[in-house]
C-alpha cells in the first residue's frame, strides 16, 4: 500500500493499494478483489499488477478500468518504467478523487490530464490492434509463401524425375 504525501493532498489521508495477480480471473472477480482491497486498506485507488500470462486482454502495458489502474509486468524481465507510470497514474486518480481538499489542488486540471491520458491509452490500444492485425497478416503471408515454396520444390522434383526417366525410342 502507498500513502500519498499529505502535502500533496491538502492534508487528507489518501492511499493506493497494490495487488499482484498471478492467476486468470474474470473481470468481475478482479473488480471485486480490488474493491475489497481498497475497502480493507481505506484506499481510494487500486493498482492491479498482472504477469503477461494472466493479464486480461487489452491492458498491456497498462490501462484504467473503473477508476483503478491495471498493468502488466513480466516477472522474468520487469520494466520499472511501466510500474512507475502505473503508480503515478494511480496517484493522479487518487488525488483527482478528492472533492474537498485544500485549494492548492487543482482537481479540474488533474481531471483534464487524466482525460488526456485516457485518450492516449485508447490510441495505444488502436496501435496495438493494428500491430496484431499486421502480425496475423504476416503469418498468413508466411504460410502462403511456405505453400508456394513447397509447390515449387514438388515441381522441381517432378521435372527431375522427368529428366531421369529413360527416353522412349
Amino acid at each position: 500500500m502507498l500513502t500519498i504525501d499529505p502535502a500533496r493532498t491538502g492534508g487528507t489521508d489518501v492511499r493506493i493499494v497494490i495487488e499482484a495477480k498471478d492467476r486468470q480471473m474474470s473481470g468481475r472477480a478482479i473488480r471485486e478483489e480490488l474493491r475489497e482491497a481498497k475497502e480493507n486498506r481505506a484506499a481510494s485507488v487500486a493498482v492491479a499488477v498482472f504477469g503477461p500470462d494472466h493479464a486480461p486482454a487489452g491492458i498491456a502495458p497498462f490501462d484504467v478500468r473503473a477508476g483503478d489502474v491495471y498493468c502488466v509486468i513480466d516477472p522474468a524481465n520487469p520494466d520499472p518504467a511501466t510500474l512507475d507510470a502505473a503508480i503515478r497514474l494511480a496517484r493522479l486518480h487518487a488525488i483527482a478523487s478528492l472533492r474537498d481538499a485544500a485549494s492548492e489542488i487543482d482537481g479540474e486540471a488533474i481531471r483534464a490530464g487524466l482525460a488526456a491520458i485516457r485518450a492516449e491509452l485508447e490510441a495505444l490500444k488502436g496501435i496495438k490492434a493494428t500491430l496484431t492485425s499486421i502480425a496475423k497478416g504476416a503469418v498468413a503471408v508466411q504460410v502462403s509463401l511456405d505453400a508456394i515454396r513447397d509447390a515449387i520444390v514438388a515441381r522441381v522434383a517432378d521435372a527431375e524425375a522427368e529428366i531421369r526417366r529413360p527416353v522412349a525410342s
